[in-house]
């Protein structure tokens, strides 16, 4: 009888650990979230304004070399100048950028991250730059 005792215990405890390995394995890895001030832009060719991204950095222990050191890649827009990162919430960054839509047709703007940590991440706001009404 105590050897069935001893069974069903290993068995239970087998189970636990299986069951919390699988819970581990299926939560999203903690990483930086990216965002945009708008879902998507279109407007015509030479309007100028701001376009604002935030990271949130979901994770303390960051290893790049610098935890703001994100790249940005566009086309179809002008970049005229941009601001510093600035910290505006606990771990959440903001950082604007000053365009003008220079080419018709498709553009974008894209932030991305490649860590050691927690890989390739990226983030596109679509652009689309129309010809406009002439007057």
């Amino acid at each position: 009888m105590k050897m069935v005792k001893k069974r069903v215990k290993l068995l239970i405890f087998s189970l636990i650990l299986s069951l919390m390995g699988m819970a581990i394995v299926s939560f999203p890895a903690l990483a930086c979230e990216f965002s945009f001030n708008y879902d998507r832009i279109e407007a015509p060719i030479g309007t100028v304004g701001e376009i604002g991204v935030r990271v949130e950095r979901t994770h303390r222990r960051c290893t790049m070399d610098d935890s703001l050191d994100y790249q940005f890649n566009w086309e179809g827009i002008q970049i005229l100048g941009e601001t510093d990162w600035e910290e505006i919430g606990p771990q959440l960054y903001e950082k604007w950028f000053q365009v003008s839509l220079s080419s018709i047709g498709e553009g974008f703007l894209k932030i991305s991250k490649d860590c050691s940590k927690e890989g390739y991440e990226e983030a596109v706001l679509s652009i689309t730059v129309t010809e406009g009404d002439e007057d």
